[in-house]
């Protein structure tokens, strides 16, 4: 059936046709740095990761684009409670959120611009937008004309005549509804030349450079969250469509995310972040896999509710999947250490299931993302899988032979693969035999495994006391062993790559 994809712009899904192509043109608005992001500033970043590597898969060339807002009211204000130069925050809050990012294991950004690195692109829009009769200049600010744009409001559902503007304080305008696209500088203020006086640019007017600059004024979707809609992303459209009229839609596809809620409202860094809703600071509680499994176990488009209950109970689900494909990986060594069974008459039998699974696999999980990149129903099918899957191999007579290892290879792979579109690494706890365990522990893989055999020669002998003593041996060398049905596998104490 195709992509569809629920278009703000339109209250409607729709098929994705991309402007060029094979290529899509992604830009998604990021963090204004005044402040550590929570959990709720990460659901864009999970989000539109999952929904660039869903593209990619899909066989499409993705140029993606997040800013990072280094100027702006709450930055200025933040460095006036401290006492220091507007850049001391911003440069410690912009690494803060690199940092986040980098450790929740999302990357593949084609650029995360600074806006303090493009007031010349900024100046020349505000330029064009005057030029173009939108906007107009007063004792050293401008502003942007709303009256004068007739489609202001077409993403938003805004009236212009049942508007009430915001009152900036300081600034004098032609009417309230009327929005800054560049402020005069006040005393103090960082600011840069331009034509109108010493000032600096105004939030929305922003993204409109960056976004227009480095997607060349073809920008196939724009992300962020619900609560951008209005007065951001709207100004965005009202500025970009009067600086480029001949351009057409500044954006094609108009994409938001519900946002992450709390029983006393929605979180926000400006109303002040309790702990447990940094991001990282949960980072030193949750695995990064765990975190994207909560966000992503809820479609994007819909509120998720944020509780310590909820992210345990992802850590859970990521068990359930993990301990699957570690089986499943333990019986493929099997026989590739030549301990698997000889083909029996039942393999065709269970070859024939493992294929017909694993197919079903893929078609549902795409059909699930093609509805809208339903990632909660995506990540239902990977269950739904793992279920089928141990009802094979959990058997009691279930044995492991020659045969099967390529269908549970296939499984494997498979499962593998649909964690990665996600941006979760299902297969990130398996022990590989090409790990070089010496570099994180005192100990030989090949001393662990003999360890190992020996344990369980002492289990079979009823021999508790030397099992016992063999699994508290490896795991003050950080050894942990996880007595399955197939068997006892290892893995190292906090690694997440065997």
């Amino acid at each position: 059936m195709g992509l569809k994809i629920y278009n703000t712009l339109h209250r409607k899904k729709e098929l994705f046709e991309p402007i060029k192509d094979g290529k899509v043109r992604m830009y998604v608005c990021g963090p204004t740095v005044y402040n550590y992001i929570s959990i709720g500033n990460s659901r864009p970043v999970v989000v539109f990761n999952m929904v660039r590597n869903y593209l990619e898969s899909s066989g499409y060339k993705v140029e993606y684009i997040q800013n990072i807002t280094d100027i702006e009211d709450k930055i200025i204000k933040k460095a006036g409670e401290e006492k220091v130069d507007y850049r001391v925050i911003t440069e410690r809050y912009t690494k803060a959120f690199l940092d986040d990012v980098k450790n929740l294991e999302i990357g593949g950004f084609t650029k995360m611009p600074l806006a303090t690195e493009m007031i010349p692109e900024i100046i020349n829009i505000i330029k064009k937008i005057i030029e173009n009769g939108y906007g107009y200049e007063i004792d050293g600010s401008v502003y942007f004309d709303v009256g004068k744009f007739p489609d202001y409001g077409k993403l938003s559902g805004q009236k212009i005549a049942e508007m009430k503007g915001s009152e900036e304080n300081g600034f004098v305008k032609r009417n309230n509804i009327d929005f800054a696209l560049w402020k005069k500088a006040r005393e103090g203020e960082p600011s840069w030349d331009s034509p109108w006086g010493r000032g600096r640019p105004g939030w929305h007017i922003e993204c409109s450079a960056m976004s227009t600059t480095l997607l060349d004024r073809s920008i196939d979707i724009h992300g962020g969250g619900i609560d951008l809609v209005f007065p951001h992303h709207e100004n965005e459209i009202a500025q970009s469509e009067a600086a480029f009229p001949e351009e057409g839609d500044f954006v094609k596809y108009w994409m938001h995310n519900g946002m992450i809620e709390v029983k006393a409202g929605k979180m926000s860094k400006s109303l002040g972040l309790k702990e447990n809703w940094i991001l990282k600071n949960l980072l030193k509680i949750f695995s990064p896999d765990t975190i994207k499994m909560y966000v992503l176990s809820t479609h994007y488009r819909s509120p998720l509710e944020f509780s310590m209950k909820k992210l345990y109970e992802a850590e859970k689900a990521m068990e359930r999947i993990t301990n699957t494909i570690g089986n499943i990986s333990f019986l493929i060594k099997q026989v590739e250490n030549s301990s698997g069974s000889s083909d029996g008459e039942e393999s065709g039998d269970i070859i024939s299931k493992l294929d017909s699974f694993t197919e079903r696999l893929e078609n549902d999980f795409r059909e699930s993302m093609d509805d809208d990149f339903n990632s909660a129903k995506a990540i239902g099918d990977i269950f739904e899988f793992v279920k089928n899957i141990n009802g094979i191999i959990q058997k009691p007579d279930f044995k492991i032979s020659v045969s099967l290892k390529n269908n549970l290879s296939s499984a494997y792979r498979k499962m593998e693969e649909l964690g990665n579109i996600l941006g979760i690494n299902f297969t990130g706890g398996i022990p590989k035999e090409t790990e070089n365990i010496e570099t994180k522990v005192k100990i030989k893989k090949e001393e662990i495994e003999r360890l190992i055999k020996d344990r369980e020669t002492a289990r079979a002998n009823k021999d508790f006391a030397r099992a016992d003593e063999i699994r508290d041996y490896l795991q003050v060398k950080g050894i942990i062993l996880e007595d399955r049905k197939e068997g006892t596998i290892w893995k190292l104490r906090g690694s997440r790559d065997g």
